[in-house]
């Protein structure tokens, strides 16, 4: 019943949407308002919840270039001091409820200088829908929502990390098959093929480890980074703190960690890392496009305990401020020595 409910609703939609013609706005683009007038106005101040898609239309391809649906609703206020002018316009008229479908020609938005894909070409339409699904007349309560959206999305996120993970692992799972590599699977999916043993105690997350490494895609070998070949600049041996949260001093990706607790000092071996315990869904860079499995040739050349990581790093930085300060008393000698130019 809900399904025939919500499919009848969106042939009336798409019916409404055909025979309505689109209004003329700034900057080449066009809009119209699908409403049956019936659901309260959004009102200056007002903050409302908006689900919407963004679709690329070529000449032949149509490309979905972003949905609420695989992330979360957005919730706006309506203000014309944060809104564009033309939006401003746009919403002030809709109702709960209502659906609106904004038309852009590719040609304009170059114009305007706007960063677009590569595959983005003159002659098409980027073409957006929205709609309007709730109304808040107070911060608070749009905050509220807003809280609500983020716990909806992360389990979203959960869920397709799950997915993703499951997708990855029977990818490495074949690719492992298939060239006849023995390896062990580490406690959250990173496969780990020891080439060397290694000796002393087991890895965990008081130690911060001295790392060498290359990394490459899975997919086609292609060589991203490397501190053991010298055309990437950087050549020491990386820290890795097991302990660091994302994102901090020290921090690698958790296929890293996940696989480099199966080491120790001394050992040499590859890693397979699922996309899910590496770049994700966003990718780095060129090289490493979205989903990719990775792998790493890793050497473990040193294990030490975070303190003396600490004073390591202290004698670094207490070497590299002389160093500075040694090249600025240089640079003010040497100025006042120069003799003063004679006109």
């Amino acid at each position: 019943m809900k399904h025939s409910f919500y499919f009848a609703a969106i042939a009336a939609l798409l019916l409404a949407s055909c025979t309505q013609p689109f209004k003329k706005s700034e900057g080449g683009m066009e809009y119209k308002i699908i409403s049956d007038g019936k659901g309260s106005v959004i009102k200056a101040g007002n903050f409302f919840e908006i689900a919407f898609d963004q679709t690329y239309k070529g000449t032949n391809k149509d490309t979905v270039l972003f949905s609420s649906k695989e992330f979360s609703n957005q919730i706006v206020g309506l203000d014309s001091a944060a809104l564009p002018p033309v939006y401003y316009k746009i919403f002030k008229q809709v109702h709960v409820g209502d659906s609106i479908v904004v038309k852009q020609v590719t040609d304009s938005l170059m114009k305007q200088g706007g960063q677009l894909p590569p595959f983005i070409k003159k002659g098409g339409h980027i073409i957006a829908h929205y709609k309007i699904v709730n109304i808040f007349s107070t911060k608070e309560s749009a905050d509220s929502a807003y809280k609500a959206q983020m716990v909806m999305a992360k389990a979203k996120d959960s869920i397709k990390g799950l997915e993703q993970l499951k997708k990855d692992d029977k990818t490495i799972a074949d690719y492992l098959a298939k060239n006849n590599i023995k390896a062990t699977k580490a406690k959250l999916g990173t496969y780990v093929q020891i080439l060397t043993d290694g000796a002393g105690d087991a890895i965990d997350t008081s130690k911060v480890l001295k790392v060498m490494y290359t990394g490459k895609t899975l997919e086609d070998g292609k060589v991203f980074d490397s501190n053991k070949d010298p055309k990437f600049n950087h050549t020491e041996a990386l820290p890795v703190n097991m302990a660091a949260p994302a994102g901090t001093q020290g921090s690698v990706i958790s296929g890293w960690t996940d696989g480099l607790s199966l080491m120790k000092k001394g050992s040499k071996a590859i890693l397979y890392i699922p996309s899910t315990l590496a770049y994700g869904k966003q990718g780095a860079g060129a090289d490493i496009k979205p989903n990719s499995n990775l792998i790493f040739e890793v050497e473990v050349v040193d294990v030490i305990t975070a303190a003396q990581a600490k004073v390591e790093a202290d004698l670094e930085r207490a070497k590299m401020e002389a160093m500075q300060k040694k090249m600025m008393d240089s640079a003010q000698k040497a100025q006042k020595t120069q003799k003063p130019s004679v006109k």
